[in-house]
């Protein structure tokens, strides 16, 4: 293989292996969605991930460098006839893929709890509905690099407030083409804790007319104490009833 040819293949060996990496770790993590969901006992209802190759963020470029240099090995091996290089790229390539995973993080929301996970390996974090005040959607500007964006990139996440006051700032992702998987899992949270704010101002009328219904009974009202003045006096008007008095008569005699 001559120079020229050498060199027009190698864009497309990096392009060849980004490709392969996009799909399959798509692939992958499908799958582990479905076999490892982030919800335990009840299913999920909204879920949202950190992309990798949109998303400007450090960690993210780390495994893009990590997939196009196996590519680059791959590809030296190739030129030069070195199998043993082409198969030690290969192998890095399916280390940047397991890299990805490593650094994958996810959201999801289902019917009493908000989960979120930084890491396959890493620990579930689960926060009930309960503890949450209220939450909103952080989407800003970011400073890092995307191949496909260049520095122009923009980065969203879900922000929860905790009824503590604690603010919990859940995984980053590409506000391009993440931001709608974001604004479902924010609605969806959104509409959890109305409902619970409408239960629980229904309990607190409930008891609030329990109390006062009982206070009623126990303690007669104002009412009770006019009709009963009033009886009192119509048995004594029964008993001694008013006469006119006696009017003296003239004597005549």
């Amino acid at each position: 293989m001559d120079m020229l040819s050498s060199v027009l293949t190698l864009p497309m060996s990096l392009a060849a292996t980004g490709a392969a990496h996009f799909v399959l770790s798509r692939g992958v993590k499908a799958v582990l969605w479905s076999v490892s969901p982030l919800a335990t006992g009840e299913p999920q209802a909204y879920t949202y991930e950190r992309d990798v190759w949109r998303t400007a963020e450090p960690e993210m470029l780390q495994v893009v460098v990590a997939v196009l240099a196996s590519g680059l090995v791959m590809w030296i091996g190739a030129v030069n006839g070195w199998t043993w290089l082409a198969v030690l790229g290969a192998a890095a390539w399916f280390g940047a893929l397991a890299f990805d995973l490593l650094r994958w993080e996810r959201v999801a929301v289902s019917a009493s709890n908000l989960w979120f996970q930084r890491g396959l390996r890493e620990r579930v974090h689960q926060i009930a509905y309960e503890n949450i005040r209220d939450v909103h959607i952080e989407e800003k500007e970011a400073g890092g690099f995307t191949l496909r964006r260049g520095r122009a990139n923009r980065v969203c996440r879900l922000q929860v407030r905790m009824k503590d006051k604690r603010i919990v700032a859940l995984p980053k992702t590409d506000a391009y083409s993440g931001l709608g998987d974001v604004e479902e899992v924010a609605n969806q949270l959104r509409q959890r804790l109305r409902h619970m704010e409408d239960r629980e101002a229904m309990q607190r009328s409930e008891a609030a007319a329990h109390e006062a219904a009982r206070h009623a009974a126990d303690t007669p009202t104002g009412g009770d104490d006019e009709l009963r003045r009033a009886l009192n006096k119509l048995r004594a008007g029964a008993l001694a009833p008013d006469v006119p008095k006696a009017v003296k008569l003239r004597d005549e005699t």
